[in-house]
């Protein structure tokens, strides 16, 4: 399997044993049944989107979440 992902905040050795981990776990799934090999393509395939950045985020929170509740 190729490289798929690039963690920054690992070392390469830390992603080299991640890459590992996932392609053993992901051979189990094939092994067992759960995935098929049409499933793993159409993973492959997916587009990513980023995650939005939280300052572009509006606000999500009720006032009354944050406002003290009359006495």
């Amino acid at each position: 399997m190729s490289v798929f992902f690039e963690a920054k905040s690992l070392t390469p050795e830390e992603q080299k044993k991640l890459a590992d981990e996932v392609e053993k776990r992901i051979s189990s799934k094939l092994e067992d049944g759960t995935l098929t090999e049409r499933d793993i393509r159409e993973i492959k395939e997916m587009r990513l989107r980023p995650l939005p950045d939280i300052q572009d985020v509006q606000n999500v929170y009720e006032d009354h979440l944050f406002t003290p509740k009359p006495k």
